[in-house]
């Protein structure tokens, strides 16, 4: 058959179109394999590189950041057998006598449980959180600083009725939220305060003295460990010791020994570490190095002494072994007092801990951390501490 001219023309041009199609389809089924050489192409930095400090107020992302890989949440819709949590419930104290009485000096009693009285000071926290922020930027990128505020008795256990009637009551929920909103996104802060309101109606803090009890600290350990994002181990995988006759500081020294507090003694409850093969030394004011159980047997001690179990007591410094941890992790745990109680649970999550008491020991903490080759620095400071100018200027004195 032959093709007449116009008969000729259309066939051409339904074959021409035909090929523009396809070549379409087969643009639209996947990325070029060799992309044209005007496309912007994105360099990420290394993993020797460091990434940019972030402060409070700092809204700019990055423009080499790729935004899939830093949402902070799971995207994936919730399944429909998938629900809130409850609300944590807080337990509400409420007192027998429905009053306190008044030492004078800093400290209440209320029933037979004695209170050191706390109030914010938003010059100290800010002493504070630069001493914290300081150290966090010096060793940024090789250890990971985390800042603990312990809460005391007061803004834990103070029953309801009589934090309403006392007037200088104040809430360190949220003195710890504007001590945080001082530190910078170089710091891990850790929510003790959060994880123990749930359990403010147990044995967490002694009536006859200022410290906290086991349970209390292990409350602020397992918020640690969320943070951190491993797990604890509970109080139930530990051995539980306990020693009676407590009559502690406040008893002794700030309430005249009042015959109310002495009707009932503390009981300090103290918990084992998992982890059975490790041990500690700690390094007196003297220079002695001594060998040491991190749970001691304090049961003969004078009844004034019983919180010194944990740990070793108050020593400039001690170092914490644990042999059943074998990747070589180091930690440093920059305490007073009441961080003694932290250290027979921490030790089972390091290889080794190096615990620093600011107020007598006289090194250099940054240098410290470097030579040691630390992974994580913990401050675990109480929240009377952190109001204090003058403990914060000891503090201060071994960061330079």
């Amino acid at each position: 058959m032959k093709l007449t001219a116009n008969r000729y023309l259309l066939i051409v041009l339904v074959l021409a179109l035909v090929l523009s199609l396809a070549a379409c389809r087969d643009a639209s089924d996947g990325p070029h394999k060799n992309p044209p050489a005007t496309d912007p192409v994105i360099e990420h930095p290394g993993t020797d590189e460091r990434p940019p400090l972030v402060y409070p107020g700092d809204t700019d992302t990055p423009a080499d950041t790729d935004p899939v890989d830093t949402l902070p949440f799971d995207t994936t819709p919730a399944g429909p057998d998938e629900t809130t949590p409850p609300p944590v419930e807080i337990p509400t104290l409420t007192s027998k006598s429905g009053t306190y009485h008044d030492y004078g000096n800093g400290i209440i009693r209320v029933d037979n449980h004695a209170f050191e009285e706390y109030g914010y000071v938003d010059s100290a926290a800010a002493y504070y959180a630069g001493l914290v922020n300081s150290v966090a930027e010096a060793l940024y990128g090789d250890t990971q600083v985390y800042c603990m505020a312990l809460p005391t008795a007061i803004g834990i256990v103070l029953p309801d009725d009589i934090a309403a009637i006392f007037p200088r009551f104040e809430d360190q929920g949220e003195a710890i939220h504007k001590l945080y909103a001082k530190i910078t996104d170089a710091v891990t802060t850790v929510n003790c305060y959060d994880n123990l309101m749930p359990h403010r109606d147990e044995y967490l803090y002694f009536r006859t003295d200022f410290h906290w009890n086991g349970p209390a600290a292990y409350y602020a350990y397992e918020a640690f460990c969320r943070e951190k994002g491993i797990r604890p181990y509970t109080l139930e995988e530990r051995t539980e010791v306990q020693f009676d006759g407590f009559l502690g500081a406040l008893y002794n020294n700030s309430c005249d020994q009042d015959p109310i507090l002495a009707e009932e003694p503390d009981v300090v409850l103290a918990y084992r570490p998992y982890s059975a093969a490790a041990t500690m030394k700690y390094t007196d004011w003297s220079g002695n190095v001594r060998d040491w159980n991190i749970i001691y047997d304090v049961s003969t001690w004078a009844p004034s002494s019983r919180y010194s179990t944990f740990a070793g007591g108050d020593s400039p410094f001690a170092e914490f072994t644990n042999p059943q941890v074998t990747d070589g992790s180091v930690c440093i745990v920059v305490k007073e007092s009441y961080g003694n109680a932290l250290l027979p649970y921490l030790v089972d999550h390091y290889s080794k801990i190096y615990e620093i008491d600011y107020r007598y020991w006289d090194g250099n903490l940054v240098e410290f951390a470097r030579e040691q080759g630390a992974d994580d620095l913990i401050f675990a400071n109480n929240m009377s501490m952190i109001r204090s100018q003058y403990l914060i200027a000891m503090l201060d004195e071994i960061i330079g």
